[in-house]
């Protein structure tokens, strides 16, 4: 209803799709991780080794489906206009990644079963990531050279997943609250960002 209200939305289709592909993009992370288990990744013994889990196999991990979706079927999409409709989009995915990905971390289908702080923070945190690459994906609308903005889109999300979920690991708390007050800044901004980008839209119209 909000949605309706606040935006034209060319394709509730789309968004619907958005929801329903965003359970299927858990699958990438699901797959890396079990080549973790298989590889002995996921055993972190020292500090390099939880590093690369977290930032490769769950930061890239779990952006890389959502971008896969994002930048190849929604983007090119003729409703598609801009970095408020990339944060729309992949709100929705990752939504619904993260409707199924917390269960299956917090009951062991991950190698890693993560504490109560995940379960509370993870969706909120998912939101952030979510804003950070719909903005960048979205910024390629208006370029006819897309791949800088892609691979600031996957590499700034997955860095920022990686780094939450490395947090998780080590339990700093006090660097856990700062990261969190610094990337709910920077998703406001963003979000802020592609609202005045679709006021200058409008006007030149």
């Amino acid at each position: 209803m909000y949605l309706k209200y606040k935006f034209v939305i060319g394709s509730w289709k789309l968004l619907f799709q958005a929801v329903v592909f965003g359970l299927a993009s858990v699958a990438v992370l699901f797959i890396l991780d079990q080549i973790a288990v298989y590889k002995g990744i996921d055993e972190l013994r020292n500090l390099k080794r939880t590093g690369f889990y977290s930032f490769v196999v769950v930061g890239f991990g779990a952006e890389l489906g959502k971008f896969i979706l994002l930048r190849y079927y929604f983007l090119r999409q003729k409703t598609f206009r801009g970095p408020l409709d990339g944060i729309i989009y992949n709100l929705l995915i990752a939504g619904s990644f993260t409707m199924l990905a917390l269960p299956l971390f917090m009951s062991g289908w991950f190698s890693k079963e993560m504490n109560l702080t995940f379960l509370i923070t993870y969706p909120l945190a998912n939101m952030a990531f979510a804003v950070i690459m719909g903005f960048f994906t979205g910024m390629g609308k208006f370029r006819n050279n897309r791949f800088i903005d892609s691979m600031t889109a996957l590499g700034a999300a997955s860095f920022f997943h990686g780094f939450y979920f490395f947090i998780n690991l080590t339990d700093e708390f006090l660097i856990f609250g700062l990261y969190g007050a610094g990337l709910a800044l920077i998703a406001f901004m963003l979000l802020v960002k592609s609202t005045n980008l679709k006021d200058e839209e409008k006007q030149v119209q």
